[in-house]
């Protein structure tokens, strides 16, 4: 911090804590009956890949209680645009129909039907009659890419052209090498697994339509809605109520754009809940990579060249060609190759999921970097910091270069912002005691009979949002009582958004946290607000959010000048009270300034404070952390346990302690999931999910591991809100490098997540 604050920096409890202990906060699936609401429900698909010859609705439709089926042959816009018209997200995560005459996955969308009740409407699913044509189904990305392959999907090759980034001469800093290690790792099918469903109700008035869902990108599905259905933004409101958890997988989805195209056509509110296997089997998981490395090192240690190619499962619809992230660039050196492709297969749909790209991509690099470490007898510790980035150093892969150049075909230099990098790692190894604990190479920690320990660690990087993804519209109207409100699109995904958005506007205003009433969910009521993904709702965000409250900010003090008779540039508020500077004495409360007319008007104020603030992409800032871990290994029984984990970030400012200390300790538990026990299972030979829900997809709680020590190096961004950058996303990112690291140190076998007692078996075994 370069100032004392009185509201940033304090753990503060959340603004919806009462409701959310007492199960008052309402969910989507929570959203009362509408007068004359019909209940929705979808036909999926049996197969990978095949066409739909013949569909027979008739006795669906002839079922009592029945008031609408669509398929893809239906016009749900009025001006012959059928269900089976690919809509195309711009963000990436999805390009395809809603209901496609070609199923390109199990699970994908055939039919829908509405009726009086979910009962009637399964009823209904079962009448309807499909004749399918099955067709050859890639599930593998390699086959994928090769010529001559089946098509995945109607349109468009398999695989999309690639993005890539290069600097320097790859084959000169390759030949400058001393070593060069080469690596291939994949990791598992991760599934957002949200402890709640999602469920939306659609209704039209007119030529108009309103939807009610959980989601985290508010005007995104505005926008998706307006542009499928053809209408007017006017047209197109939509509510947002709190998430059950997203991270990532609810922004804009088929069953939304569904529940509104039957809505049109029964001419009656539709609600359409997901089941726990719909959400786990037929919306989105985690692009599985498949990533070649190869770096370059000195004998002293000094990385010298580096190169990557990442292919991306997207799955059936998926749409990514690059994963937007930074965190090739953690090694500053000279020479550098890295490629993305995503590739289409004929199994679920893949895109954003917290940590996305750099958590893959990540774990690749990390790896890779362990075994060059392990080449020149180099501590990891060492290793790391005689290589990372550092403030200043340039951002090559940045996803703002790409889009500088794609839409004006200009080539900008970003540099880093800021970075504790060095103290985050110098910090983690003091904690995990590494000194003491690392033994060194082909050396455990400790053995104690047939149970041996190891030590590991892993950074990374995560941007702070993106600043392409647009501007952001920020209101704070101060009442008669000298509370306000703050209206803001930010989306709520048990991130705490809106209290720490709050907390920005109290600091800036002088007021507490308690003063604050947040107003968001409503596209009708907020300015727009981006998508609240890629940790950027403090960094990005809230820059509008500090800029609307320090505009109401200058209005108090241009009234409170009048009431003061002194300038306004010699005042200043603090604890609810407009004073004079240096005399304390003269001032007013905000609650009477507020309510007391002024002589010019005869009228009390009105203050509201507006700011529309965009972002420039080269002060976008990434945050940093280090894990350390220490895993115990039963060598008889091939149980791994969790001994310790240390986690050492650098988010910038820490606005809210508590709410920040949640956000690294969510992440380790997701991303133990990913290291230990998540893992989607597809059948070899339909494609179909075998562990459609958590009886059989295992997540970790508190009890499965000892809980994190979390520190912060608070380095100030100078340009973030009171020198804040992001957390929520990048918190999963060095967690499997850490744990596969110190898997690796206790038993001399390198394993990619997930590491079961299965692969720990094999492993032993191998060695043996």
């Amino acid at each position: 911090m370069t100032s004392e604050t009185s509201v940033v920096g304090k753990s503060l409890p959340l603004l919806d804590a009462y409701e959310k202990v007492t199960g008052k906060l309402k969910y989507a699936g929570d959203l009362p009956a509408m007068h004359r609401m019909h209940h929705a429900k979808v036909l999926r698909s049996p197969y990978a890949h095949a066409k739909v010859v013949h569909i027979d609705t008739s006795a669906a439709e002839a079922l009592p209680g029945v008031s609408a089926v669509i398929t893809h042959k239906d016009d749900i816009t009025g001006k012959k645009k059928t269900c089976g018209s690919p809509w195309h997200d711009f963000s990436f995560n999805f390009m395809g129909p809603m209901i496609s005459p070609e199923v390109c996955y199990v699970g994908d969308e055939v039919a829908v039907v509405s009726a009086v009740d979910e009962e009637t409407a399964k009823e209904a699913l079962k009448l309807i009659e499909v004749e399918y044509e099955e067709l050859p189904a890639i599930f593998d990305m390699e086959e994928a890419m090769k010529e001559g392959a089946p098509q995945v999907r109607p349109w468009g090759p398999n695989s999309l052209p690639p993005s890539l980034f290069e600097w320097g001469n790859i084959e000169e800093g390759f030949e400058q090498a001393d070593y060069i290690i080469e690596n291939r790792i994949t990791l598992g099918n991760q599934q957002h697994a949200p402890l709640d469903r999602n469920a939306c109700i659609a209704h039209w008035e007119g030529d108009s339509v309103s939807l009610w869902t959980s989601t985290q990108a508010l005007f995104w599905i505005r926008d998706a809605v307006t542009d499928f259905f053809e209408l007017s933004p006017s047209k197109v409101r939509v509510y947002s109520t709190p998430t059950g958890g997203s991270f990532g997988l609810w922004w804009g989805n088929n069953f939304m754009l569904l529940a509104i195209a039957i809505a049109r056509k029964a001419r009656r509110p539709i609600r359409l809940v997901l089941t726990r296997d719909e959400v786990q089997t037929t919306v989105k998981r985690r692009e599985r990579p498949l990533i070649d490395a190869k770096i370059g090192i000195t004998k002293d240690g000094k990385m010298v060249s580096q190169s990557y190619r990442h292919l991306m499962d997207n799955g059936a619809y998926g749409n990514k060609f690059d994963p937007y992230q930074s965190v090739a660039d953690i090694y500053t050196t000279e020479h550098a190759r890295v490629e993305f492709i995503g590739v289409a297969t004929n199994l679920l749909p893949a895109g954003c999921m917290r940590g996305v790209g750099d958590l893959t991509l990540a774990y690749a690099i990390e790896q890779t970097v362990d075994m060059a470490a392990e080449r020149v007898g180099m501590d990891p510790v060492e290793f790391h910091l005689k290589n990372h980035w550092k403030t200043g150093d340039i951002c090559h892969t940045s996803q703002e270069v790409v889009f500088a150049k794609l839409l004006f075909n200009k080539n900008p230099t970003v540099e880093l912002t800021s970075s504790g990098l060095a103290e985050c790692i110098t910090r983690g190894a003091e904690a995990m005691d590494w000194k003491n604990k690392w033994k060194g190479w082909g050396t455990p920690s400790s053995v104690d009979g047939h149970k041996v320990r190891g030590v590991g660690m892993g950074i990374s990087t995560h941007i702070s949002g993106l600043a392409f993804f647009g501007f952001n519209g920020i209101t704070v109207k101060v009442n008669p009582d000298g509370t306000m409100a703050l209206t803001t699109g930010i989306g709520r995904m048990g991130q705490a958004g809106d209290t720490t958005q709050a907390m920005v506007c109290a600091e800036v205003l002088g007021v507490e946290l308690e003063d604050i009433n947040v107003i968001d969910g409503d596209t009708e009521v907020c300015g727009h607000t981006m998508v609240t993904f890629g940790s950027n709702g403090m960094h990005m965000g809230a820059r509008a959010t500090k800029a609307a409250a320090e505009h109401a900010k200058e209005q108090i003090l241009e009234y409170a000048a009048k009431h003061l008779e002194a300038n306004p540039a010699d005042l200043d508020i603090k604890n609810r009270r407009i004073f004079v500077k240096g005399s304390e004495d003269r001032g007013v409360t905000l609650k009477e300034l507020m309510s007391t007319p002024i002589f010019e008007y005869l009228a009390a104020p009105e203050v509201i404070g507006s700011a529309s603030k965009g972002v420039e992409f080269d002060k976008a800032g990434k945050m940093m952390m280090a894990d350390f871990a220490e895993v115990e290994i039963d060598t008889r029984t091939a149980q791994m346990k969790l001994i310790k984990f240390v986690a050492v970030h650098d988010s910038g400012t820490i606005v809210n302690p508590a709410v920040c200390e949640n956000q690294v300790a969510g992440g380790y538990y997701q991303s133990m999931g990913l290291s230990t026990t998540e893992h989607l299972v597809f059948d070899d030979e339909t494609g179909a999910i075998l562990n459609p829900n958590f009886m059989d997809y295992k997540l970790m709680g508190p009890l499965d591991m000892p809980d994190p020590e979390i520190m912060f190096e608070e380095v100030y961004d100078e340009d973030g809100p009171f020198g804040a950058k992001g957390i929520g996303e990048g918190v999963t990112c060095a967690v499997p490098i850490a744990i596969s690291n110190a898997v690796y140190n206790a038993i001399g076998v390198r394993i990619d997540p997930p590491i079961t007692p299965d692969k720990i078996l094999q492993a032993l075994k191998s060695k043996s």
